[in-house]
């Protein structure tokens, strides 16, 4: 069968029905009910008649019927607010009326029959004021990166990704609002996949909130003084979402799946954001109760004050219809249409319950007293999912329904109106958020030389970035246990290797022979990427004069930047102060000094003779000079005699 949205006060209406079988002593008759006040109601009105008949069309024969351009025959209905004739419906007021249309036999018995709801719309004189319906979409996935570094997405969860790209593209005029994880557009920007391409094309341009990398818990990451990492993985996300998808994200709106506390919200309103999702509250026992088979009512999006948000305010999301319309729709012509019955027959938020007048006009007045937006945020989407359905139907600029984002929300926040102040805070639904003990203690013992190795990369080489990315996905809020050691074990493992290939060589033996020279120092650098380091070298017999060292010369630090695999020999200047063996101590150090990468010790052999041992030498060889030279005199004398003449030899 196919059939009309809805009508308008006065419309003539088509249905298109498709018979089987010998249509020769068959007829055709359209029954009319008056309007539906629940979705009980309506789910009765599939099974049998509800109400009151407000018309029966006398039964027409199958065969005199005009055909449809499919095959089908095509049954007309006419309506109108006031009385006209006997062959039209009147409507007096908008609302949902069931309509049934019976094919019947020869004898007047029933064959078959089609029951379906049909939406009569208001006016200027009888307007139907239904409440907007805000979408917010999801596009996300759990953590793509993997600790080898590449990215994956479940088959499942990139189906169900493409499911919500079709809807974008099938209504690009409809302005929802979409809260996208950017590690999932990262993910998408480097699969192969031509599907992951069409949904990347399908997100450039729209309304997106603007959010961090990967899920935060920021109320744990509060309570484990982690705090610090998130301002940088908001940074990092809005980054990715400007320069992949295009325009400036959404600012100020946190998507809140996660309860938050005071000091979390405090936190979130110092990075810009005044506004946070939530669900709304569930209903107490004696609400339900109370309200039996009817669906839980439509939750008024707000702005609402919080308890437990600090200065936040909530835009509060009805999880009911969120998951209603996130699931397939039943594989029924008219399904959407049923949709659209049950969203515009559930009873707001602060509706009375009790209504005698049983009319649209006391629902629209309900529906006025408690708010004018209906918040939904479907999650993942289902292949044909019942929201996809609806919009189908609302993407209509005649649809009673106003279909929109965010913008839909009124941003301000008044003061109750039957009161002086201002309206009693909601409550945060509380839920548990994921166990970060382990995870927190690992974290922060990597924090320091994760950074030091961040500045000895400096903008050479991507790879600090991408072990803080290992480490959002250790705190996301949707990584799985294991999933957080092995993102946190990949990230040790990539410290290690690295510091590790870091290293001194050459001699250790060596020899000075002069007051003045140099020592050599050779560093070895195994990585792929160059880095910078510093040499410290010290001594207790040796000074090394340069600018970065101690007053007194026995130390002195000599930053180097060392090529990717390759070898550096730094030559350090030294001073002699004695001579023999001297110890020297080298160290290698990231170039903030916080992380050891090698040290050894140099045996430095000096043979130079300082100032005072060569004036002490010369001193002694010049007294050594001259007593040889006296005594060499007084030898001679003695020889010669007292005469002065030499002694003759005896005959």
């Amino acid at each position: 069968m196919s059939r009309p949205a809805w009508a308008r006060p006065t419309d003539q209406l088509s249905f298109g029905v498709v018979t089987t079988g010998d249509p020769a002593a068959t007829t055709v008759q359209v029954e009319v009910f008056s309007s539906l006040d629940s979705v009980e109601e309506l789910e009765e009105s599939a099974d049998g008649d509800v109400g009151v008949r407000l018309s029966r069309t006398p039964p027409a024969p199958v065969d005199s019927l005009p055909p449809g351009p499919d095959g089908s025959r095509i049954v007309t209905l006419q309506v109108a607010p006031e009385p006209v004739d006997g062959l039209t419906t009147q409507l007096v007021e908008p609302g949902v009326h069931p309509v049934v249309i019976s094919l019947l036999g020869a004898d007047g018995e029933v064959l078959d029959e089609v029951r379906t709801p049909l939406v009569r719309l208001g006016g200027e004189d009888d307007p139907w004021e239904a409440p907007e319906l805000a979408v917010l979409l999801d596009i996300a996935a759990p953590p793509s990166l993997q600790p080898d570094g590449s990215r994956t997405l479940p088959r499942a969860v990139l189906r169900r990704l493409v499911h919500a790209a079709d809807l974008l593209a099938a209504h690009p005029d409809l302005d929802l609002t979409l809260a996208v994880v950017p590690d999932t557009v990262d993910a998408l920007s480097t699969l192969p996949d031509p599907e992951a391409a069409t949904i990347l094309d399908q997100l450039a341009g729209r309304d997106v909130l603007a959010a961090p990398y990967v899920r935060l818990p920021a109320t744990e990451l509060a309570a484990h003084r982690l705090e610090g990492l998130i301002e940088p993985l908001v940074v990092r996300g809005v980054a990715v979402l400007a320069d992949r998808l295009g325009g400036e994200p959404r600012a100020g709106t946190w998507d809140g799946e996660l309860p938050l506390d005071d000091d979390a919200g405090r936190i979130l309103a110092r990075l810009g954001y005044d506004r946070v999702v939530v669900p709304a509250p569930e209903e107490d026992e004696d609400d339900r109760d109370e309200r039996g088979d009817e669906p839980a009512p439509l939750a008024d999006s707000g702005p609402r004050r919080l308890r437990g948000a600090g200065p936040l305010l909530g835009l509060v999301a009805d999880p009911v219809l969120s998951a209603e319309l996130a699931e397939p729709l039943p594989d029924r012509p008219d399904a959407s249409h049923v949709a659209l019955a049950r969203y515009l027959l559930r009873p707001a938020e602060g509706d009375p319950g009790d209504r005698t007048g049983n009319t649209a006009r006391d629902r629209d007045d309900d529906r006025e007293d408690a708010g004018s937006t209906v918040l939904v945020r479907p999650g993942m989407l289902a292949e044909r999912s019942t929201l996809a359905g609806l919009l189908d139907l609302l993407d209509d600029p005649e649809a009673p329904v106003r279909v929109g984002g965010l913008d839909l929300v009124d941003p301000t926040l008044d003061a109750d109106p039957d009161e002086d102040e201002p309206a009693e805070p909601v409550t945060w639904p509380r839920g548990e958020g994921p166990d970060l003990r382990a995870t927190a203690r690992r974290v922060l013992a990597l924090a320091g030389p994760l950074d030091s190795f961040a500045r000895m990369l400096s903008d050479r080489s991507p790879l600090a970035d991408d072990l803080r990315l290992q480490v959002a996905t250790a705190v996301a809020a949707d990584t799985t246990r294991s999933g957080r050691e092995a993102a946190l074990d990949a990230v040790e493992g990539a410290l290690d290797d690295a510091f590790g290939a870091i290293r001194l060589s050459g001699q250790t033996d060596l020899n000075l022979t002069s007051r003045q020279g140099t020592l050599p120092v050779t560093v070895e650098n195994a990585n792929p990427f160059a880095v910078d380091v510093v040499i410290r070298v010290r001594s207790d017999r040796l000074t090394f004069p340069g600018e970065r060292g101690d007053p007194r010369g026995r130390e002195r630090a000599i930053p180097a930047t060392v090529g990717a695999q390759d070898l550096l020999r730094i030559d350090v200047p030294v001073n002699a102060q004695a001579t023999g063996s001297v110890p020297v101590f080298v160290e290698l150090l990231s170039i903030d000094g916080d992380v050891p990468l090698d040290s050894r010790r140099l045996n430095v052999r000096s043979t130079a003779v300082s100032g005072v041992g060569l004036v002490i030498s010369v001193g002694a060889l010049v007294v050594l000079l001259s007593w040889w030279i006296r005594h060499s005199r007084a030898v001679r004398r003695g020889r010669r005699g007292p005469s002065g003449t030499a002694d003759q030899p005896m005959e």
